[in-house]
């Protein structure tokens, strides 16, 4: 998914927390968290921020009764809402409470003319009011003018994945209508998040080193002198430092689909297309005659989970080969996606444990097309951005490639050092001009300069 930067408008803020009144009503819940929550726990000790969010804007006047209605019943749609968990040294407990046992209180923090302030605040309240291991790990704020009203709900990435917060825009706003309008809603059946983590805790149970997925993760290891793979252009080395993000835009829609068009006429996709172009630039800046990354991948593969709020995502290889023309390499990359998506059903906490390699990623490409979320099509209209905390991770590189109704964005970010920059801009310069060439689109109106929107690191 693209991650943005937290832009809102000057307004009157308020601050939303989600309360059961009646603590009696908890009940302790068997059901296990899934390997990433397991594995997210583990690396959240050092207290910072890991939360994800999106947010969107309400046009009319802020209706505060038909919200707190829409919240709790979206609440009370999705289990994985209401639901916590404990931890004492390494046991985890689940405790869990059923629909209508939430309140929602609503606590003005105060009217702002200025972006730059309130984002901060909106920050500094997502940060202390989101972790994992206190309930919950969630929040809302709105921020209200006349005529319109910015929703912004950050959660702790415990609980979700960006796909999750993608469908978030659509069914508050479809719950907020009918709120106002005294009717009721016309949503899907929704299904448990809990009940997936516990049949994925049940289904791995019996995995052993000999399984493809182990065999994969095995393989770009070895490929990588024991590690995980790096940028594939030298970043340097830093200490913790606050990382540098940035988006550009790779095509409009227009441009989108004549790349769209060249890839299926050479025998791929958009999605291998996207990791042909990146390996290309791997060999013309640094010879790499092989590309390696680790992608995410969606895991709702059962009807159930399509619209459930949670942790979907698995971990997986990415390793083909650089050699010849975008064809031959698409092909490639066409083969190896097919197969990543079957070993990302194997989390990858449970991978390491089985090879015995506490690693971690350090260069990670995620490609996801959101055409097909439901009011995707309105994004651009009501503003819909998702977002994230900051970062100080000294050896992280992401790239986050992502088509929508408007085209293909890429999104990225890497320790904010002069050395990183450098070595990123110059990779996302020859990326631009790979992609447009592959797709015979002429590349004078895309230039890297023209296109890009940065988040410089806080100081």
């Amino acid at each position: 998914m693209e991650i943005n930067r937290l832009a809102v408008q000057p307004g009157r803020m308020t601050a939303w927390r989600i309360v059961v009144p009646d603590r009696s009503r908890w009940r302790p819940d068997s059901r296990r968290a899934s390997h990433a929550q397991e594995e997210h726990l583990d690396c959240v000790g050092d207290g910072r921020p890991t939360w994800l969010a999106v947010a969107f804007e309400q046009s009319g006047a802020f209706d505060p009764p038909a919200f707190t209605r829409a919240v709790l019943n979206w609440i009370d749609r999705h289990e994985a809402l209401r639901s916590l968990i404990t931890q004492e040294g390494s046991a985890i407990q689940r405790f869990t409470v059923g629909p209508g046992a939430a309140a929602l209180n609503g606590t003005e923090v105060g009217d702002y003319a200025n972006t730059s302030e309130l984002v901060r605040r909106m920050e500094e309240f997502f940060d202390a009011e989101t972790s994992p291991l206190q309930w919950p790990a969630y929040v809302l704020v709105t921020v209200s003018r006349p005529g319109s009203t910015t929703v912004v709900l950050a959660c702790d990435h415990f609980l979700t994945d960006g796909y999750s917060l993608a469908l978030v825009p659509h069914e508050i706003s479809k719950l907020y209508a009918a709120a106002i309008e005294g009717v009721a809603p016309r949503l899907p059946v929704v299904h448990s998040h809990l009940d997936y983590a516990e049949s994925e805790r049940t289904l791995m149970a019996g995995l052993t080193v000999d399984h493809p997925a182990i065999i994969h993760w095995r393989e770009l290891i070895a490929a990588n002198a024991g590690q995980l793979p790096d940028f594939p252009v030298s970043i340097g080395s830093s200490k913790a430092v606050a990382q540098r993000s940035g988006r550009i835009l790779l095509f409009d829609a227009a441009a989108a689909r004549e790349f769209d068009r060249a890839c299926r006429i050479n025998g791929g996709n958009t999605m291998a297309g996207i990791f042909a172009c990146l390996a290309m630039v791997g060999r013309a800046l640094a010879n790499k005659q092989e590309f390696h990354t680790v992608t995410p991948i969606q895991t709702r593969h059962d009807w159930r989970w399509r619209n459930s709020f949670g942790w979907y995502v698995g971990m997986s290889p990415v390793s083909f080969s650089a050699a010849g023309g975008f064809s031959e390499i698409m092909g490639a990359a066409k083969l190896e996606i097919t197969r990543a998506k079957q070993t990302a059903r194997v989390p990858f906490s449970r991978a390491m444990d089985l090879l015995e390699a506490p690693l971690r990623d350090r260069f990670m490409v995620s490609y996801s097309d959101i055409r097909s979320i439901p009011g995707s099509h309105l994004w651009a209209s009501r503003g819909v951005r998702l977002l994230a905390s900051g970062s100080d991770d000294s050896h992280e590189t992401y790239l986050w490639i992502n088509r929508s109704h408007e085209g293909i964005r890429l999104t990225f970010r890497h320790p904010g050092t002069v050395t990183a920059r450098a070595a990123v801009d110059g990779y996302l310069a020859e990326l631009v001009t790979l992609a447009h060439q592959a797709s015979h689109a002429t590349s004078e109106r895309w230039q890297i300069g023209d296109h890009i929107i940065l988040a410089e690191p806080k100081t």
